[in-house]
């Protein structure tokens, strides 16, 4: 377990517990509410590191029940660009100090999120080159900071799918993308075994948050 005081303890059971549910309801947010919250007290890397574990679980407790919804080829294409971006994504929570790296991720967030709020929407379906590029973004800013979303979410939502596809194929590639960049993490001594006992302790947050915000999807639609 992670030296964190019991405020600290306590304050991240809340934030997995509201990331969960809206995460339940929307398929994505809880990288954009987490890494903001965590990066107040503890460095970029560690926070990383704890939000991949808990989106794994997340992707795998809610995959099944959105399987046949998912856009598995558009999944495809930005899967290369996930493997393209993400290692350099990795070299840069590595090597920039916390400070900095806090300011950019947080910068990040608010940017992307702003572009999301304005209601951008995409004229055409992207290309397999352009989709290309977007994983390659995702792909470094998820590495960096565990919120590679954005761009996706940008995507997906924007499209002519639909909601629930885009949804269902945000929850997907949450998965990919963030085994993929632990395995990383993982391989440069990132994911040690205190980050991991200090990510299950709050499974059960995570779990009864996206439970309560799948029930609310269900009722909204």
């Amino acid at each position: 377990m992670l030296d964190f005081t019991t405020l600290q303890l306590v304050y991240i059971g809340l934030a997995v517990f509201a990331g969960g549910i809206l995460r339940g309801i929307s398929g994505f947010g809880f990288s954009l509410t987490l890494i903001v919250i965590l990066t107040l007290f503890m460095p970029p890397i560690l926070a990383t590191a704890l939000i991949f574990i808990w989106e794994i679980s997340a992707s795998i407790l809610h995959l099944p029940f959105v399987w046949r919804q998912v856009d598995w080829k558009a999944l495809k294409w930005l899967s290369i660009g996930i493997i393209l971006g993400t290692p350099f994504g990795v070299w840069l929570v590595m090597y920039i100090p916390p400070t900095p790296m806090t300011v950019l991720i947080n910068g990040t967030v608010i940017i992307l999120s702003i572009i999301m709020l304005r209601g951008y929407t995409l004229k055409r379906n992207l290309s397999p080159l352009e989709m290309i590029g977007t994983g390659t973004i995702s792909g470094i800013i998820n590495g960096a900071s565990a919120n590679g979303g954005p761009p996706v979410i940008l995507l997906f939502f924007s499209s002519p799918a639909g909601v629930h596809v885009g949804r269902a194929s945000l929850i997907a590639f949450f998965l990919f993308t963030d085994i993929f960049a632990s395995t990383l993490f993982a391989s440069q001594g990132l994911m040690g075994k205190e980050i991991l006992i200090t990510s299950l302790y709050y499974i059960p947050c995570l779990a009864l948050g996206i439970y309560i915000g799948s029930k609310l999807y269900s009722k909204i639609n």
